[in-house]
């Protein structure tokens, strides 16, 4: 008797088995149980079950007429957003670098992937004085006490948002963190007004942090953009310079992806207004 595999085991082969199917079915296009099965190495039976389920999922489908497999564009659209995110670092680092050299802050770009902020690169200041964040490329942080996250949720699809507050705990991190989603869309509607976010020790004590949002070609919100220092440094008259800065920088970036912007869109200039509830820089 064979000995009994151990359910990691178990679970590695599982996906071993489920990478092996995508990348035939890539290379082939479109294949019958029968020939699949020979291809990949596994049981007819064992096979159709994970064909049930690529197609419950929406990753493969089945031709009613040849009861052939093929893959649908949803494998593409995940391959297509991991390239579209190594193509925005890409394009995005000269400018990064700039504005590095130029504040000598600590510069981050990120996305919303899902409920969390995902950082897709960092750039740490100089300075022997800064921002000891708990950020780093691929790390995540919350979306809705960072300057960052709250200029991606001021941008984001109203499907995505209502996703994202549905799912929102409002942990309180500092005396300053939005505690709960009437304030957070107050401060998104200022932000959707004056394009570009303030993090006023929202989420760590002694940070304040500059955002800006980048657009594609299509002029959705793909990334955004910001300068972080401690508060003794960035103080509220060093911010006004920063957020030229970083929505010039990140406004460049939009523009190396395509982006053509509309005369009407903020520019990132301050306004007379009236202050928020807490003095976030609204």
């Amino acid at each position: 008797m064979a000995p009994k595999r151990k359910p990691e085991e178990a679970q590695v082969q599982s996906v071993a088995r489920t990478l092996r199917i995508l990348e035939t079915l890539a290379a082939e296009g479109e294949l019958g149980l029968t020939e699949l099965a020979e291809r990949v190495g596994m049981h007819k039976s064992t096979l159709f079950r994970f064909m049930r389920t690529f197609s419950e999922l929406g990753y493969a489908r089945r031709d009613g007429d040849t009861e052939r497999f093929s893959l649908t564009l949803k494998v593409f659209e995940l391959g297509s957003s991991v390239y579209a995110r190594v193509d925005l670092v890409k394009l995005a680092s000269p400018v990064l670098a700039r504005l590095s050299a130029t504040t000598e802050e600590t510069v981050h770009l990120a996305i919303l992937d899902g409920n969390q902020l995902v950082y897709l690169s960092k750039i740490e200041s100089p300075r022997a004085l800064r921002v000891a964040m708990q950020s780093g490329v691929g790390l995540t942080a919350p979306a809705y006490c960072t300057g960052l996250g709250k200029v991606l949720l001021a941008f984001a699809d109203t499907r995505v948002l209502d996703s994202y507050l549905a799912g929102c705990d409002f942990v309180h991190y500092t005396e300053n963190t939005l505690s709960d989603r009437l304030h957070l869309l107050a401060e998104l509607q200022v932000i959707r007004n004056r394009g570009w976010a303030v993090d006023n020790e929202e989420h760590e004590y002694g940070v304040r942090c500059v955002a800006a949002p980048v657009r594609s070609g299509t002029g959705a919100v793909a990334a955004a953009l910001s300068v972080s220092g401690p508060t003794i440094r960035l103080t509220p008259d060093r911010v006004d310079i920063m957020r030229e800065l970083v929505c010039e920088a990140a406004k460049e970036i939009s523009r190396l992806l395509g982006y053509v912007p509309a005369n009407h869109e903020p520019t990132g200039r301050r306004r007379p207004a009236a202050r928020n509830h807490r003095g976030r820089g609204a």
